[in-house]
C-alpha cells in the first residue's frame, strides 16, 4: 500500500459499505493510532472507502515490520464464516510474485470484522508514475507485462482481482528499474466467499470500480459467473489509459462503460485524435514517438490489443493474462499479433520491421554493402561539417547514427551468402549461360556465408573502423556507440580477437568519458571479456569479469548486467578446471533468480543451460539430458528451429544422447545442427567448426570412420590456420583427430599426436586441469591399446589414474576408463588377483546403476570371467561369462548396434594381445 491516494484514480472501490452505526470521521478510522489489533499496533490511517480503511501499522511479532493493514466493515463473521475466510486468506498468502504485494495475515478483530495485513508499498498509482516520467510507449509495454506476469501468477493460484485499476497497481523504482505490485488482491473475493452457499449477499455489493469492470462483473451478462478474463478486461481498460492517457467512454455514463465495451468506444488513436489542437502532439511527446509514429502504431496494432481484450463477449478476448503479455511481446519484437487480421502486407511489414538489414541485404552483393556503406559515414561526416548551420541538421545526424547503428548490427550472414550467389547466377544466365553447371559444381564445394564473412571483415567493417576514426574525431561520443556496433558484428562473425580489441577501445573511451562504474562502461567490459574469453584468453577475460562484479555491488546496478557478469564468471571458472567451484556458483544463480523470475524467463532458461552442460561434462549424464530434453522441447516451440537459442540448445541435447549411449539419435539431431549453423555462419564459424567438431565424435561412436575423419581434418586445418596452434579449441581439435586415428589402430600416428598434445596442455593450463587430466587418461589408454609393454602402460596409469579420482571424481566417466585400462593392464601383466578385486568393485557398481531392461556391461564381465579363469576359478568365470557376455555374442550381426559391434570388437582386440595361458 502507499500513503499517498491518486485524485485521478475514480472513486474508492464500489464493495463492502461501511458497517452499520456511525462512520468513523475522515481522517480519524476506526482504529485510533497507538491502539492495538492482534499483534499489530496502528500507527495512522491512510485512506477509506467503501470497503472499509487501510492503516499502516506496526507488525510486532514474531518479526518487526512495517505493514498495511486493511480493516473490512462488511459484516462480522461467526465461527463458521471465519473458517471459510481462512481458506481464502490461505489461498492469497501462496502468492508469491514479485509484481504482487504480498498478503502477511489475516484475521478477525473482536466484534468479528475481518482485517488483513498486506506488504507495505512506497509507490505510485500504475498512471500517475509513468505520466509523471513521460514513460516512453515501449517502457510501458514492458512495464505492463510485467503486471500481466503478476495477474497471471495469481490465476494460477486459482484466484481473481476483480477490481484491477491504476490506484491497485503501485510503480516504484528499485535499483533504477520500474517495479510494479499490484495490491488488494482478491480481498473482496476473500469477504464475499465467507458467506454460505446460497446465502444472499445481503449488505454486499458488486466489487469493483466501474470504468474497469468487465461487462459480466457488472451484471450486464445475467447468469454468467465471473472468472479469469473478467481480470483480463480490466487490462485492457489499463492499457488503453496508457497509451490514450485517459480512460476509454471519458464523458460517457460509467454504468454504460461495460455495456458497450467493443461496439461504440473509440480504440485509443481516435480517443487520442479527439483532444484539443496541440494536445495530440504533446501526447505523442509523451509517449516519445512522432504524432504521425503513435497514430500508425496505435492505428496498425495497438488499437487492435486493446479492443480485443475489451471484448463484450469474454469468448473472443484473450484467453489469459499470459497470452496478452504474449501478444505484446510480439508488438516488441515486431513479430505478427495475433488481434490483427493476417493480411499479406501486414505479416510483410511486420516480418521487414524485423529483418530489416536482411532485406535491404537480399538482392545486392558485397559491394552494394559496402558502397551503402561508405554512403552513410559519409553522409554522416558531412552532416557533422555543416551541424553548426541549424539544430534540426544535428537530430539528423543523430537519426541517421541510429540507422548507421542498425544496418550494422543487423548484417545478415546467410542473407549475403544467398545473394552472393544469387548475384553470381543472375550474371553468368545473361552472360555465360553455358557455364552455370560448373558455378554450381564451385558453390557445392564452397561455403558463401564463409565468404560473405571474409568480405564483411576485411572490406566492410575494417573500413568503417578507419572512417570512425576519420570522420567523428570531434564526436567521440557517437564514435563510441558506432565501434560498439561494429564490435558486435564482429563478435557474431567469430573474429573474436578484433571484437575484443575493438569493446576495449569503447570501454576505455567510456570510463574516461563517463566513470569506470557507468552503466554504459560495464556493458562494453561485459562484451569485452565474453571476446577475449572466446578468443583463448581466459585469465584476462576473469580479470575483466572480476573488475565489473566489483563495480556492480550497489543496490543500484543492473541486475540484467551482473547476472551476465556472474555467467560469464561461472563459465570462466569451469573452462579453467575448478568445475566443482562453477556448478556451485550456477546453481546458486538459478535457484537465486528463480525466486524472482518466471518460469519462462529468459534469463532463467540460459541459467538453467549452463547448468546442465556443467552437469553433463562433469558425468550427469542423464540428469543433464533431462534438462535438454525439456529446454529443447520449449525452445522448439516457442522459438522455432533456426532460431540460436534453439539451435544451441539442440546441439547441448546431441552431445548428451550421445554420452548418454543414444548415439544414432545424438548424430540425427547433431546433423541438423550442424547444418544450420553453415547456412547461416559459414563453415569455418568458430561456431560452425564446434558443432562440426561435435558431429564427427558422434560418428566416430558409429564407426563411421571415414566421414569423421574427412570432417576432424577440416576442422583442425581450419582452426589451426583461424585460432593457432595453441589454442583450446584448436587443440581439441587435434585430440578428437588422435582418438580417432587410434580407433583405426594407427597407433603411432595417435600416440604421436597425443605426446605433442600432452606437452601444450600441461604447459599452457597446468598438470591438474581437468582438460589435461582427461588426456592423461586418454594417453595411458592408447598405449594399452597399441600393445606397449604393460610396464610403459602401468607407469602412466600410476600417473594419470590417481589424478583423474582426485580432479574429476571417482565416479566421472573418464576415472571409469582408468579403472577399466587398469584391470586389462594387469591381465596382461599376469596380476590376476589385483585385477579380480578391482573388477568385482567395477561390476558390482555397474550393477547398481543399471537399470530395468539394460544390460550387464560386457567388458567388464568378460575380463573378469577371464581373470577368473586364469586363476583357477572355473566355474565361477563361467557363470560371470554365461551372464555378463554370452549375450552380446548371441545377437545376430544384424541386430547389434554400433556400440554392441564396438564391443565385440574390443573383446576381440583384448583377446589377441592376452599372454598364453599356462
Amino acid at each position: 500500500m502507499t500513503s499517498s491516494q491518486d485524485p485521478n484514480d475514480l472513486d474508492p472501490t464500489q464493495g463492502l459499505p461501511t458497517r452499520t452505526g456511525a462512520p468513523a470521521a475522515a481522517g480519524t478510522g476506526t482504529l485510533p493510532p497507538g491502539s492495538r489489533l492482534g499483534r499489530y499496533r496502528i500507527e495512522t490511517l491512510l485512506g477509506q472507502g467503501g470497503m472499509g480503511e487501510v492503516y499502516r501499522a506496526e507488525q510486532l511479532e514474531p518479526v518487526r515490520r512495517t505493514v498495511a493493514l486493511k480493516l473490512l466493515h462488511a459484516r462480522r463473521l461467526d465461527a463458521r464464516h471465519l473458517a471459510y475466510f481462512e481458506i481464502e486468506r490461505q489461498l492469497l498468502a501462496q502468492m508469491k510474485h514479485p509484481a504482487i504485494a504480498q498478503v502477511y495475515d489475516a484475521g478477525a478483530t473482536p466484534d468479528g470484522f475481518p482485517f488483513f495485513a498486506m506488504e507495505f508499498i512506497e509507490g505510485e498509482p500504475l498512471t500517475r508514475y509513468c505520466e509523471a516520467r513521460k514513460l516512453p510507449l515501449r517502457a510501458r509495454i514492458e512495464l505492463f507485462i510485467r503486471i500481466c506476469e503478476g495477474v497471471q501468477h495469481a490465476h494460477q493460484k486459482g484466484v481473481i482481482h476483480r477490481d484491477l485499476k491504476p490506484g491497485n497497481i503501485l510503480v516504484a523504482d528499485v535499483d533504477g528499474r520500474a517495479l510494479p505490485k499490484i495490491i488488494d488482491f482478491g480481498i473482496a473475493t476473500a469477504a464475499r466467499r465467507s458467506l454460505s452457499p446460497g446465502e444472499p449477499e445481503g449488505g454486499f455489493e458488486r466489487a469493483g470500480t466501474p470504468d474497469y469492470m468487465s461487462p459480466e462483473q457488472a451484471g450486464l451478462a445475467p447468469g454468467v459467473e465471473v472468472d479469469t478474463r473478467s481480470d483480463v478486461y480490466s487490462l485492457g481498460v489499463l492499457l488503453y489509459e496508457l497509451l490514450a492517457g485517459r480512460r476509454p467512454g471519458v464523458g460517457m455514463d460509467t454504468s454504460a462503460a461495460a455495456h458497450t465495451a467493443s461496439t461504440s468506444l473509440r480504440p485509443p488513436w481516435e480517443q487520442i485524435a479527439t483532444l484539443a489542437p496541440g494536445n495530440v502532439e504533446a501526447r505523442a511527446e509523451q509517449l516519445g514517438l512522432s504524432r504521425p509514429r503513435l497514430r500508425k502504431l496505435l492505428r496498425s496494432e495497438l488499437d487492435w490489443v486493446v479492443m480485443k481484450a475489451m471484448r463484450r463477449e469474454r469468448a473472443e478476448r484473450y484467453r489469459s493474462a499470459a497470452e496478452l503479455a504474449d501478444e505484446l511481446r510480439r508488438f516488441l519484437e515486431d513479430r505478427p499479433l495475433l488481434a490483427v487480421p493476417h493480411t499479406r502486407r501486414y505479416v510483410l511489414g511486420t516480418y521487414l520491421r524485423r529483418h530489416r538489414v536482411a532485406a535491404l541485404a537480399v538482392g545486392a552483393i558485397s559491394l552494394a554493402v559496402l558502397a551503402g556503406l561508405g554512403m552513410s559515414l559519409y553522409g554522416l561526416h558531412q552532416a557533422t561539417v555543416q551541424r553548426e548551420l541549424a539544430e534540426q541538421r544535428s537530430a539528423e545526424l543523430e537519426r541517421v547514427a541510429a540507422f548507421q547503428q542498425s544496418m550494422l548490427e543487423g548484417i545478415d550472414i546467410e542473407a549475403m551468402g544467398i545473394s552472393l550467389t544469387s548475384g553470381l547466377r543472375s550474371q553468368l544466365q545473361k552472360s555465360a549461360p553455358e557455364k552455370l553447371p560448373m558455378l554450381e559444381q564451385a558453390l557445392a564445394s564452397s561455403s558463401p556465408p564463409d565468404l560473405a564473412r571474409s568480405l564483411i571483415g576485411r572490406d566492410v567493417l575494417s573500413a568503417a573502423q578507419v572512417a570512425i576514426g576519420r570522420d567523428f574525431e570531434d564526436q567521440p561520443e557517437l564514435a563510441a556507440d558506432l565501434r560498439l556496433s561494429v564490435g558486435k558484428v564482429q563478435l557474431a562473425l567469430g573474429l573474436s580477437e578484433e571484437a575484443a580489441a575493438t569493446f576495449a577501445q569503447v570501454a576505455e573511451y567510456r570510463a574516461g568519458a563517463h566513470g569506470a562504474t557507468a552503466l554504459e562502461t560495464l556493458q562494453a567490459r561485459n562484451l569485452q571479456s565474453e571476446a577475449t574469453a572466446r578468443a583463448g584468453r581466459l585469465p584476462e577475460a576473469q580479470a575483466l569479469v572480476e573488475a565489473t562484479l566489483a563495480a556492480t555491488t550497489a543496490p543500484s546496478a543492473d541486475r540484467d548486467l551482473r547476472l551476465d557478469a556472474e555467467r560469464q564468471q561461472a563459465s570462466l571458472v569451469f573452462a579453467q578446471g575448478d568445475r566443482p567451484r562453477a556448478r556451485a556458483l550456477q546453481q546458486a544463480l538459478y535457484y537465486r533468480e528463480r525466486a524472482v523470475r518466471a518460469a519462462s524467463d529468459p534469463l532463467l532458461l540460459a541459467l538453467q543451460d549452463d547448468l546442465g552442460l556443467s552437469m553433463g561434462r562433469m558425468g550427469d549424464i542423464r540428469e543433464a539430458r533431462a534438462i535438454f530434453e525439456t529446454l529443447y522441447t520449449q525452445r522448439l516451440a516457442a522459438l522455432g528451429p533456426d532460431d540460436d537459442t534453439t539451435a544451441n540448445t539442440m546441439g547441448r541435447l546431441a552431445v548428451m544422447r550421445a554420452m548418454d549411449g543414444d548415439t544414432e539419435a545424438a548424430v540425427a539431431l547433431q546433423r541438423e545442427r550442424a547444418a544450420i549453423s553453415e547456412r547461416k555462419l559459414g563453415a569455418e564459424h568458430p561456431f560452425t567448426l564446434s558443432e562440426r567438431g561435435n558431429l564427427a565424435n558422434m560418428l566416430l561412436d558409429l564407426r563411421e570412420y571415414d566421414e569423421a575423419e574427412r570432417l576432424m581434418r577440416a576442422v583442425y586445418e581450419a582452426r589451426q590456420g583461424l585460432m593457432g596452434a595453441d589454442s583450446p579449441a584448436t587443440l581439441r581439435a587435434k585430440l578428437n583427430l588422435a582418438s580417432l586415428l587410434a580407433r583405426r589402430q594407427r597407433f603411432d600416428e595417435a600416440l604421436g599426436m597425443e605426446g605433442e598434445l600432452l606437452q601444450a596442455r600441461r604447459r599452457l593450463l597446468g598438470p591438474r586441469h581437468p582438460d589435461t587430466v582427461f588426456l592423461e587418461v586418454n594417453h595411458a589408454s592408447t598405449l594399452h591399446r597399441a600393445g606397449r609393454p604393460p610396464a610403459v602402460v602401468q607407469a602412466q596409469l600410476d600417473h594419470a589414474r590417481p589424478l583423474s579420482i582426485e580432479v574429476l571424481g571417482e565416479k566421472h566417466p573418464q576415472s571409469n576408463v582408468a579403472d577399466m585400462v587398469q584391470c586389462l593392464t594387469w591381465l596382461r601383466a599376469g596380476r590376476y588377483p589385483q585385477a579380480i578385486g578391482l573388477l568385482r568393485e567395477l561390476r558390482a557398481r555397474s550393477e547398481a546403476e543399471r537399470e530395468t531392461g539394460d544390460t550387464p556391461n560386457p567388458r567388464i564381465g568378460w575380463a573378469l570371467a577371464t581373470a577368473l579363469e586364469r586363476s583357477g576359478q572355473a566355474a565361477e568365470a563361467r557363470a560371470v561369462f554365461a551372464s555378463d557376455v554370452q549375450w552380446l555374442h548371441d545377437l545376430p550381426p544384424s541386430e547389434r548396434d554400433a556400440e554392441q559391434q564396438a564391443a565385440l570388437d574390443s573383446l576381440a582386440e583384448e583377446a589377441a594381445h592376452l599372454p598364453r595361458a599356462r
